[in-house]
């Protein structure tokens, strides 16, 4: 049975809602006016776009922001799957290649290319690198420090800290409201979720037994949610459970579902506690740390408008910051390219096949280790039920 409480939680979260959630969504800007043809373009170096990681998505639509100010950006797919570069349709995000690398050197315009924290050094050989750093350096791979010669920008205020740069932040609320808002006031809640990919699979982390019977949140597998999937689960339930820094926390809170973080030695802090602040956000599983989140759950929404406005004003001085440094940078050397041959590649070579199984392979031990042999079996069949009926499309 529910409580009034829980209930009158709901519907204060309701309450809190925006009327127009679409305008507090990034991806759904425009872009204001014709794209500048005399300014420095900027080149995101981003994974195919993937829905469910919050750092390729922010990536993707620091590229798509970019262009809505009417900025010349793009984005360079690496690592490139296949000879394809899976982007957005939704997003003005355009794939850049060699022939655009030729083309702007030809105009004397100086590509500020911006690599996440993810990549080493600067592969591209880039006159002007700019440093988007998404996570903790150096955690999920990359170098842990960076020269003196790039510009660095942090995701939150920790993480510009943590990179050496406080004063340099560039938070993009990357969710999407318009699929995560709240239930209709009086809505029911029973049971908990859970969300800890990383620290499982790569930290080999083991779940605590607070999560045990909790309803577990996975991306990238045959039978994973779907983002409207996970948002009625938020809708539906208590609690949310999370074992690393996740934007599926503010997902949660945006559909009025506390979100509590479990500290481990991998979750020592909660990266945009600054942008965001702690309303709707638990720090471990004290009682009252816990009820203070589900009374204050229900401020996300002023507080994530607010990020929102802040990300353009923050945004617009990043652009005039790098412009200028992009004014005294020559452009002597041809960039490298990342693709060895055009994105529209269609046909893989044996390599990419063999990277491709691989990659299934190291995706099978993991579903193996970590959920059993049943659970794998299930999913293998789910898998081959689900690619025989593209076929047969």
């Amino acid at each position: 049975m529910r409580s009034t409480k829980n209930n009158n939680q709901v519907s204060a979260a309701s309450a809190n809602a925006p009327m127009d959630l679409s305008g507090l969504s990034i991806a759904h800007c425009k872009r204001a006016g014709e794209k500048k043809t005399r300014g420095h373009p900027y080149y995101i170096v981003a994974p195919n776009y993937l829905r469910t990681s919050a750092g390729i998505r922010a990536l993707h639509l620091l590229c798509h922001a970019l262009n809505c100010l009417g900025e010349d950006a793009y984005v360079l797919i690496s690592p490139m799957v296949w000879g394809r570069a899976l982007t957005d349709p939704s997003l003005d995000t355009p794939v850049a290649d060699g022939r655009l690398f030729a083309k702007h050197r030809r105009q004397g315009r100086t590509p500020i290319t911006i690599y996440p924290e993810t990549i080493r050094g600067n592969p591209l050989q880039a006159p002007l690198v700019v440093r988007y750093v998404c996570n903790y350096p150096g955690l999920l791979g990359g170098d842990k420090t960076y020269p003196a010669s790039e510009i660095v920008f942090g995701y939150s205020r920790r993480l510009a800290e943590a990179a050496g740069h406080r004063d340099n932040v560039l938070f993009l609320p990357a969710s999407d409201p318009t699929i995560f808002h709240p239930a209709p006031p009086g809505a029911p809640r029973s049971g908990t979720c859970f969300y800890g990919a990383k620290y499982s699979v790569h930290h080999g982390g083991k779940f605590f037994p607070v999560t045990r019977d909790s309803i577990e949140i996975t991306r990238d597998l045959p039978d994973s949610q779907t983002p409207s999937e996970i948002a009625d689960l938020f809708r539906r339930s208590e609690l949310f459970y999370c074992y690393e820094n996740t934007a599926l926390a503010i997902e949660a809170a945006m559909c009025g579902c506390p979100a509590v973080f479990l500290p481990n030695e991998h979750l020592t802090e909660i990266i945009a506690s600054d942008e965001l602040t702690s309303d709707g956000f638990a720090w471990g599983t004290d009682p009252a740390e816990i009820e203070r989140a589900k009374q204050t759950v229900k401020n996300i929404f002023p507080n994530y408008e607010a990020a929102v406005q802040r990300f353009w004003v923050d945004l617009a001085r990043m652009v005039e910051r790098t412009q200028q440094a992009a004014n005294v940078t020559p452009y002597k050397q041809p960039m490298k390219s990342l693709y060895r041959r055009t994105p529209d590649f269609e046909n893989p070579t044996p390599g990419e096949r063999l990277v491709h199984i691989a990659h299934l392979i190291v995706r099978a031990w993991h579903e193996l280790r970590y959920n059993g042999i049943h659970a794998f079996v299930r999913r293998t069949i789910r898998f081959i039920k689900k690619h025989l009926s593209k076929m047969r499309a």
